[in-house]
């Protein structure tokens, strides 16, 4: 049975499941993504799929993905485009 929007904001967000919450902070973080980009900005993220250990990170900007390493001073250096 498939969850309908209107049920999910419904409920508390701790009764949702992962799944339903996710769905839920969809339209909002789609709005910062964008936000963001129109600024010439960029989003950080940890995808394990692409970084190594936990000193790496995505930056994705609008146009492009960078994985960058965070140094100690936290400071990013960037290791290749995506």
């Amino acid at each position: 049975m498939r969850t309908t929007a209107k049920d999910i904001r419904s409920k508390s967000v701790f009764e949702l499941s992962a799944e339903e919450l996710a769905e839920r902070l969809r339209p909002t973080a789609e709005a910062v993504k964008h936000e963001k980009w129109e600024q010439n900005g960029y989003l950080t993220y940890f995808d394990e799929t692409v970084c190594p250990d936990d000193t790496h990170m995505v930056h994705e900007y609008r146009d492009r993905r960078e994985l960058v390493q965070i140094d100690k001073d936290g400071t990013a250096h960037l290791v290749k485009l995506l």
